[in-house]
């Protein structure tokens, strides 16, 4: 006979647990949360080329699509061109100037994810039989 009354005694108390939440909701009550999360800075960039060796044809080389990830409020990217001296990279809707040692750097005062093909124009190789090999790297500033 305990076990019953005890069976019922919870069941009532259960019921007016669940009824307080239709109570408070009646009264307009509203709960809100401040959730914020912290991840850590994440940043790589990826050429479909990779390490293939480029040739210049008709003034222009074509490095490809090229992917840039970075979830820093801002970043660098560090491009070499091997075998060039000089020279327009465009990438994207963006002109950048090549230095005479074949090197330039991007930078971002955003995160930004996006894919966009680089060309090389009006450059000058070192020697004019040998490929262009490209090397990036980013950094997070």
């Amino acid at each position: 006979m305990n076990v019953f009354k005890t069976a019922a005694c919870a069941t009532a108390s259960l019921g007016a647990v669940l009824a307080l939440p239709s109570a408070a909701s009646a009264a307009d009550a509203s709960v809100g949360f401040r959730l914020v999360a912290v991840v850590q800075p994440f940043c790589r960039v990826q050429s479909e080329v990779g390490d293939a060796a480029l040739f210049m044809r008709d003034g222009v080389v074509e490095l490809g699509m090229v992917r840039e990830v970075c979830n820093t409020p801002g970043y660098r990217m560090d491009v070499r061109l091997l075998n060039v001296t000089g020279g327009l990279l465009s990438h994207g809707a963006e002109q950048d100037t090549v230095d005479p040692s074949g090197q330039l750097q991007l930078f971002s005062n955003q995160p930004r994810v996006r894919t966009v093909n680089w060309r090389l124009t009006n450059a000058a190789l070192t020697d004019v039989q040998a490929p262009v090999f490209m090397r990036v790297s980013i950094s997070p500033l």
